[in-house]
């Protein structure tokens, strides 16, 4: 058996985007308005290596296997970034536009290739459609934003991959406070056909006598109980600090020195399998994640693979099914109050300019439930739009930055939505 067996994520997301006044305005990607900036602008320049990073599991996964290694990648892409690279995919946007001398071309088509002909290589998780906070978003709509990621991972990869998605992201790693709020929202992840969730340490009450190691780099059984209700889900914990050292451009061979220092820091007595080291990043904010990440951090993890062969590769389904084909043995319960990969809620929940926001959201998934309700057939389409309108206005960022210019996106995305409701 293996020390420890070492997975990176990628977490990939844009926020839809107002563009334009009056009758003029209209909502695109922010991949999209970056890339149509100013000629020679930052804006510009930054957009081409945004879009390259959303290829380069494609790329480098093909090169890598070609060459006859094994690499492995966990990644997630919200529904809003999935659908913007397909039309730009398709509408000759990343067809003309070069980086390094090359055309980014369709890139749902290769990530597309990259899932049909090296299924073994890389692991997609589920996440929700517009990327919203789950703790602060209206409870009635979470099954929507699932179902809509779903939906368009499906219609864009087929069936067959969407069946190997078994694991789930929540947006900003946000996990409900609430008990019976938390019992409800695993069980919607497993009747939506999830079998896992990764959480960060700030989540979870950590045992008593536990180190870090113990908490963060085995999987466990996680269990809620509230009002008499009883749910639990396999839950895989992010390495905090490996996630930071990810992001900070960390080497192979720091990746695998620590990798092994985390297997040695596990209480032996509780081990049932390897250690599990899961680092997860944004995978295109910042200089080290659009130039360094690939080149120097990931490919030459497998092409030095022989030199580490007390450390494997496997993505987090791939390992459970090796080392924990009858489930976890440890157990951990929710921290009150739940949490984020930055701690706590504060900065989706907390403030004037978020409040406002978050009640004219809630007011608006009130009125399209009550809308829906007795609504006769010629209203059916209009709901619909209604109803996926009312998902993009929920998109995290619109609160996340607490600032006059993603409140006004919120306010011009609720009322765009609220155009899109039928006349009663």
């Amino acid at each position: 058996m293996p020390l420890a067996v070492f997975v990176p994520w990628l977490h990939m997301h844009q926020p839809p985007i107002w563009v334009g006044d009056g009758e003029e305005g209209r909502l695109i990607g922010n991949l999209e308005k970056m890339l149509h900036g100013p000629e020679n602008s930052e804006e510009r320049w930054n957009a081409g290596w945004y879009a390259q990073a959303y290829l380069n599991p494609a790329r480098y996964v093909q090169r890598l296997s070609e060459q006859g290694y094994a690499p492995r990648l966990m990644l997630d892409y919200s529904g809003v970034l999935l659908e913007e690279l397909d039309k730009l995919s398709h509408d000759g946007t990343f067809a003309h536009y070069h980086v390094q001398g090359e055309p980014l071309g369709n890139v749902i088509a290769q990530l597309r290739k990259m899932l049909a002909e090296y299924p073994e290589a890389v692991e997609f998780a589920g996440t929700a459609y517009s990327h919203c906070y789950f703790p602060a978003t209206p409870e009635r709509d979470h099954e929507a934003q699932i179902m809509e990621w779903r939906a368009v991972f499906a219609e864009l990869f087929g069936e067959k991959a969407l069946a190997r998605v078994r694991g789930f992201w929540l947006p900003e790693m946000g996990m409900l406070g609430d008990g019976i709020e938390a019992v409800r929202l695993v069980r919607l992840m497993k009747k939506c056909g999830y079998e896992w969730v990764i959480l960060p340490a700030s989540a979870l009450a950590r045992p008593e006598d536990w180190s870090t190691a113990d908490l963060e780099n085995q999987v466990h059984r996680l269990i809620i109980e509230a009002e008499g209700e009883h749910e639990e889900i396999v839950c895989v914990v992010r390495d905090t600090e490996m996630g930071i050292r990810q992001q900070s451009g960390q080497n192979a061979d720091g990746c695998i020195g620590t990798a092994r220092q985390r297997a040695g820091a596990l209480q032996q007595a509780s081990r049932q399998a390897p250690a599990l080291v899961v680092p997860t990043s944004d995978g295109e904010n910042g200089n080290v994640m659009m130039f360094e990440f690939f080149p120097n951090g990931f490919a030459p993890l497998f092409e030095n693979q022989a030199h580490w062969r007390d450390i494997e590769f496997l993505t987090v389904s791939q390992y459970l099914d090796r080392y924990l084909p009858d489930g976890p043995a440890s157990q951990v319960r929710l921290a009150a109050g739940g949490g984020s990969w930055i701690g706590g809620h504060h900065s989706w929940k907390a403030g004037e300019r978020r409040v406002q926001v978050l009640e004219a959201v809630e007011q608006l998934s009130r009125d399209v439930a009550r809308a829906r309700l007795g609504a006769s057939p010629r209203d059916e389409w209009a709901l619909e739009q209604a109803a996926h309108a009312l998902l993009v206005c929920e998109t995290s960022c619109y609160v996340y930055w607490d600032s006059e210019f993603w409140t006004e996106q919120a306010y011009r995305c609720l009322g765009w939505a609220r155009t899109l409701l039928p006349t009663p």
